[in-house]
């Protein structure tokens, strides 16, 4: 009975003490630098079904069965999975900063429940995209061993992941350079017409002409490229707006107004004009597999100048849409 009773106390001081001098919480940072645009990182982790082509855990675990119980980009954008080997777990972004930060919530079940708390920050550097994650886990004071030892498991795994993730950056196509950023508000002078889809180029030429003349009266200069919004399309008519931008509205007019800041996918389409079809394809496709809901209108920016640039496989056109 004594033998027994000193096996238990034993047991008891084994499993305890080792407790009392683990931290109730373990904090880890690392950081990977990636040859890419920052909005491009951004996207493969605000978006919670790209983890699964970069987060080792969901590599090795072929069998794996996700669901994403609600949005898949932005906060709150949740994804849920299983493994055969009755593993299981949540990732949920709980904050989510265009192209600076993603905070997010991490629960792996198993024989031993963990919950992280992870947040990745994103930065600009020298043409490069510095990413920093930070983990937190707590541990209740009898779990502080058995927490430690699954948690260095997930360093080891977040360690791989930021290297997966460089790698799948680095390597992944993008031919239109579709970024995702704010864009500051901007004020153009500009004219909304109606007209054949066959007649677009002749109609934007002339109410471009009249947009300069009625700047050149009222004494204001155009402070950039120029710009069709596309209100309305279809195979036969379209209703656009001619806009020249300028650097400020003075003397407000029919012809003055302010395009506001808002949340835009940018493509760039380099070629003719009416060859632009896949860029718009890439466009919606991105929207599409991002979860993101696009106003019905969009617009052109028109970088070359078709006058000084014969070539029209020269000719470079940015699209925006915008994010609602």
């Amino acid at each position: 009975m004594k033998t027994t009773f000193k096996v238990l106390v034993l047991l008891i001081i084994l499993l305890i003490v080792p407790n009392l001098f683990l931290n109730k919480s373990i904090d880890i940072e690392r950081t990977v630098e990636i040859e890419s645009p920052i909005n491009m990182v951004f996207m493969k982790v605000a978006n919670v079904s790209e983890w699964k082509n970069w987060q080792p855990f969901f590599l090795k675990e072929l069998s794996t069965q996700f669901d994403t119980t609600e949005s898949i980009y932005g906060t709150g954008a949740n994804l849920e999975w299983n493994t055969e080997k009755n593993n299981s777990g949540v990732l949920k972004l709980n904050e989510v900063v265009l192209n600076k930060k993603i905070a997010f919530d991490l629960l792996y079940s198993g024989r031993l429940v963990n919950e992280v708390l992870g947040e990745f920050t994103f930065e600009q550097v020298n043409r490069k995209t510095r990413v920093t994650c930070n983990l937190n886990q707590k541990h209740p004071l009898l779990l502080r061993v058995f927490g430690f030892f699954a948690f260095k498991k997930i360093e080891q795994e977040f360690e791989i992941a930021l290297q997966n993730l460089k790698r799948h950056v680095e390597e992944s196509q993008n031919p239109f350079h579709i970024l995702m950023y704010q864009k500051e508000a901007f004020s153009v002078y500009s004219k909304t017409l109606s007209c054949k889809t066959s007649t677009i180029g002749r109609n934007l030429e002339r109410t471009y002409k009249e947009l300069q003349k009625q700047m050149q009266e009222d004494g204001i200069a155009v402070f950039g490229k120029p710009i069709c919004i596309y209100h309305a399309y279809s195979d036969t008519t379209v209703k656009i707006e001619a806009a020249l931008p300028i650097h400020q509205i003075t003397n407000p007019s029919k012809y003055t107004k302010t395009i506001n800041s808002a949340t835009v996918l940018k493509a760039t389409y380099v070629g003719p004009y009416d060859k632009s079809q896949a860029t718009y394809d890439a466009l919606d496709e991105f929207a599409t597999k991002n979860d993101l809901k696009i106003e019905d209108s969009h617009y052109q920016i028109f970088i070359t100048d078709p006058g000084n640039v014969k070539d029209p496989s020269k000719w470079v056109t940015e699209i925006y849409y915008t994010i609602l």
